[in-house]
């Protein structure tokens, strides 16, 4: 008989990027994505029992290493801003300045510099280990559903420890 799954988190596409991770939940199972040593398969899909997490910890915060690269590529734009204005008069005549190029960079560095944010969960299981699963900074808005889902779920098992970052 087939569990229902309440969430997936990972889509198999992207098991590569989430080793060690938790994939999906289902009412009875975690299915947490492991490394195996195989060329064919490097990858295989483990199943815990839900009912060997002791507690769960939900998490929204900020992405720092996305945030870092945001403010990074402004203040590259904004030395690229200031050359171009102190030596404007010293440039070669024909020069282009692709100024689409630097709009489109602006328009990157504001976004993950201001707007980088990330869902985590982290399942504690009852022989001390733990689980997570940790959403990529630009994926926030689109897996607010599942974790809905898995918040409601463990909410109503008396799991659920939420933090707002």
């Amino acid at each position: 008989m087939e569990e229902e799954i309440i969430s997936i988190f990972v889509h198999p596409d992207e098991y590569a990027h989430h080793i060690g991770q938790v994939a999906s939940v289902g009412v009875e199972t975690l299915r947490v994505v492991r490394k195996q040593p195989s060329f064919s398969t490097p990858y295989v899909i483990e199943m815990i029992p839900a009912r060997n997490c002791s507690r769960v910890e939900y998490k929204s915060g900020l992405a720092p290493v996305r945030i870092a690269a945001g403010i990074f590529l402004l203040a590259l734009l904004g030395g690229i801003a200031y050359y171009l204005a102190v030596y404007w008069s010293s440039l070669q005549p024909g020069t282009e300045i692709r100024v689409g190029l630097l709009g489109l960079a602006v328009g990157y560095g504001v976004r993950w510099a201001f707007m980088s944010r990330r869902h985590q969960f982290t399942f504690y299981l009852h022989d001390g280990s733990r689980i997570r699963w940790r959403s990529r900074s630009g994926d926030y808005k689109y897996k607010q559903r599942a974790v809905g889902n898995v918040l409601e779920h463990f909410r109503r098992r008396g799991l659920l420890r939420v933090e707002a970052v």
